[in-house]
């Protein structure tokens, strides 16, 4: 598919009349940088070769470098001998010979240097074509066109097809109307005009005229170089996607960084975790072996004629041992042991056998007077409360009057279980 390269299609339109020509010729004056806005760009890429004028140092070289099997003249075309004085604005297709065109370029702010550039005319490059057919001319040389196409001087070379650029440099204002009758005395017939050129065929290739009316269309069947105007909101979009592909791939790198270091630490934990899994394993068989051990002792201690010697006295031992430590209560006699609650619970029923028999009764009555204390005792075994010993009681033996406060209390006990034996009876 045919590749776009020039300012306003020109290239398009040209290779819609002259793709069926292999390998033609065509001349480039004002040819500018060999890619960007280049007539020529796609014509070389599919074969062809010419011829390259160029007043500017810099672009004179680009297209040398880039087109090493061209021819490249770094030379102003046109009227005159010697030299010309050249008005180069760096890195722009605005470089001009008119001092008024320079003028105004500087007063929009362009960088203006001037040089001096070697003249050459129009039939001295058509020389340097030879014998060969010039398929197309196209002449770009902002406000030099009248004296390009003036050093035209009588030529057996006919170019096929003219493009000349007919505007002012930057605007619509059309300026052909001072070198167009040069092209038409020479038989060229006006065909077309894009807005920015004009398109002249010769009259020996009427028959190319068909080929012009319509502008860049589809059915041209070409695609937009990057380096052309209409490219450059697709370039921004390309760039700016470079640009979020870097900067995604700069964060992935990032996260496979930091990624690749927690993996690192993990594999570095595992094997700590492993390390500490593998002692745990051999402490745990050290156990188990340690408790095989025990369990093949022990069997072999019940195995053992002395523990089966020693089986009998195993069985009386909780025997011995209940009795040991009642004998120790029974000896000591302590509060709230098995002896000492039997001791009043006899002595208790004792006290009330005799309360009830009267002759035993005062028999008991002055025995107990000669004891205070033992009759206190007595008393409190008799009522159940020899646990715990009334106030009163501590009272009466500490005051020296025990005997009476027994007797009273003795007298109430009695008459009090009369009463619940009897309940009809008066004591």
């Amino acid at each position: 598919m045919f590749v776009s390269y020039a300012q306003n299609f020109e290239d398009v339109i040209l290779w819609r009349a002259l793709k069926h020509i292999k390998k033609g010729f065509y001349i480039d004056v004002g040819a500018q940088d060999p890619i960007v806005d280049s007539v020529s760009r796609s014509f070389y890429e599919n074969g062809w070769r010419g011829i390259h004028a160029e007043a500017t140092t810099y672009y004179a070289e680009k297209v040398r470098l880039d087109r090493p099997d061209e021819k490249v003249f770094q030379v102003a075309v046109g009227e005159g001998q010697g030299s010309l004085r050249f008005f180069e604005i760096p890195e722009t297709g605005l470089s001009t010979s008119d001092a008024g065109i320079a003028k105004t370029h500087e007063a929009e702010g362009r960088a203006v240097r001037e040089i001096d550039v070697s003249m050459m005319p129009l039939s001295a490059l058509f020389d340097e074509a030879g014998d060969r057919p010039i398929h197309w001319l196209k002449v770009d040389v902002e406000g030099m066109e009248a004296s390009v196409l003036s050093s035209w001087e009588p030529s057996a070379a006919r170019p096929w097809i003219v493009v000349v650029e007919s505007t002012e440099p930057n605007t619509q204002k059309e300026n052909y109307a001072g070198w167009e009758p040069l092209l038409l005395k020479k038989g060229y017939r006006f065909i077309y005009f894009d807005g920015l050129s004009r398109f002249y065929v010769s009259a020996e290739h009427l028959e190319l005229a068909q080929f012009f009316g319509p502008g860049a269309n589809v059915f041209d069947e070409f695609t937009l170089s990057r380096t052309t105007p209409y490219a450059l909101p697709l370039k921004l979009t390309i760039d700016e996607l470079k640009y979020k592909k870097n900067v995604a791939a700069a964060e992935s790198a990032e996260r496979l960084t930091n990624v690749t270091w927690q993996l690192q630490t993990l594999e570095a934990n595992a094997s700590e975790l492993r390390a500490q899994k593998k002692a745990l394993e051999e402490e745990l068989r050290r156990l188990h072996a340690d408790v095989d051990r025990l369990k093949w002792e022990l069997a072999r201690t019940f195995q053992s004629l002395s523990w089966k010697l020693t089986t009998p006295l195993r069985l009386v031992k909780p025997s011995v041992r209940w009795l040991s430590l009642g004998f120790s209560s029974w000896v000591k006699f302590k509060p709230g042991s098995r002896p000492h609650r039997l001791f009043w619970k006899t002595a208790g029923a004792l006290v009330r056998r005799v309360v009830r028999r009267p002759a035993l009764y005062r028999l008991a009555k002055r025995l107990i007077r000669l004891f205070p204390g033992l009759e206190l005792h007595l008393r409190r075994a008799a009522s159940g409360t020899h646990l715990v010993a009334p106030p009163q009681a501590a009272m009466a033996v500490e005051t020296g009057r025990a005997t009476e406060y027994a007797e009273e209390l003795f007298q109430r006990l009695t008459l009090a279980r009369t009463y619940k034996q009897n309940p009809g009876k008066q004591a």
